[in-house]
């Protein structure tokens, strides 16, 4: 499944026109301003490290704090469950 994923973010990576015009209907953002966006995406696909998580966590906390997000999301139980 990672190998499938990581095929689809390298053709991502390289077409972000093409990725932009998939995506606008569906998220509501124009396709131009979403290519600008992709073009500026950090691709690559990586196990949930502890760093990797820890990072998550903070951005997680970031968003519950200026109330982005309704409740405390525990980061690392999330990949606990899910089993990454």
């Amino acid at each position: 499944m990672i190998d499938s994923v990581a095929s689809v973010d390298r053709w991502a990576e390289g077409n972000a026109t093409a990725v932009a015009a998939q995506l606008r209907s569906g998220i509501g953002i124009p396709a131009p301003v979403l290519e600008i966006a992709l073009k500026r995406q950090t691709y690559g696909i990586k196990p949930l490290d502890a760093e990797t998580v820890a990072e998550q966590q903070a951005i997680a906390d970031t968003f519950y704090k200026l109330g982005l997000v309704p409740k405390h999301v525990d980061v690392s139980a999330i990949v606990r469950k899910t089993g990454s």
